[in-house]
């Protein structure tokens, strides 16, 4: 025998392997899964369903399950694939946060599944602006325009790392292009570390490059800022 939160939580998986989705529904679970739970628990209770919604409202509040309306939860103990599934920015937003979004893992050429990918990226986007208060991390440029969500580790070097909130910066477009080909780079206490500049243009940029701006939260991780400096040439 055992409890109804393993019980619980085991539907839940089962439901989403069988469906191919992180998202699940109150009715959906009590249709296909709550006889298992209920041998599984070997429940003699005469409101299992009522029991099963108990179970829902406490992994809701342990930010296992996410609730966005109309019985529908998403399943946040496993990788969220953007790809799957239509989800409402809130949702988007809470898995980006839980470091659990995934984008472009999938390998499809579907227009939807597209779509859905360029409003993940879109939504990882609006979240790193505002986590640096809609300014870049290394000048006091603001303009949206010239703002850019870039991450350290490159998408196509660490697909896992993709909606990974302490691997993106709000950077300005100088910076960003200056941070992407290894003029600078930071140091694991966040330091700015720089290259010999190799023209009159990126010296005088990279004059202005002091120090960094750190952001609300999510700071950049060491592990991905390691790797950038490795890969850039200002560390072996």
């Amino acid at each position: 025998m055992i409890t109804w939160h393993t019980a619980v939580r085991n539907a839940l998986h089962r439901y989403t392997m069988r469906h191919k989705t992180n998202v699940v529904t109150r009715q959906g679970l009590i249709d296909e899964e709550l006889e298992t739970i209920i041998q599984e628990v070997q429940s003699t209770g005469k409101t299992p369903a009522q029991t099963l919604s108990r179970v829902l409202q406490e992994l809701r509040d342990a930010e296992v399950l996410y609730f966005f309306g109309d019985g529908y939860y998403l399943l946040l103990d496993q990788p969220v694939n953007i790809e799957l599934d239509d989800l409402p920015d809130d949702a988007i937003d809470i898995a980006i946060q839980k470091n659990k979004l995934h984008m472009g893992v999938i390998k499809t050429n579907e227009q939807q599944a597209l779509v859905r990918q360029r409003r993940g990226q879109s939504r990882l986007r609006k979240l790193t602006l505002k986590n640096y208060a809609h300014q870049c991390a290394f000048c006091d440029l603001g303009k949206m325009q010239l703002l850019v969500a870039s991450h350290i580790v490159r998408w196509a070097d660490d697909p896992l790392a993709r909606g990974n909130l302490n691997n993106v910066m709000c950077l300005c477009r100088f910076h960003d292009t200056l941070f992407e080909y290894g003029y600078f780079s930071l140091s694991d206490d966040y330091h700015v570390v720089k290259k010999e500049p190799d023209s009159e243009v990126v010296a005088r940029l990279l004059a202005l490059t002091h120090s960094f701006r750190p952001p609300m939260a999510f700071p950049p991780s060491p592990k991905f800022l390691q790797a950038h400096r490795i890969r850039v040439g200002l560390e072996k």
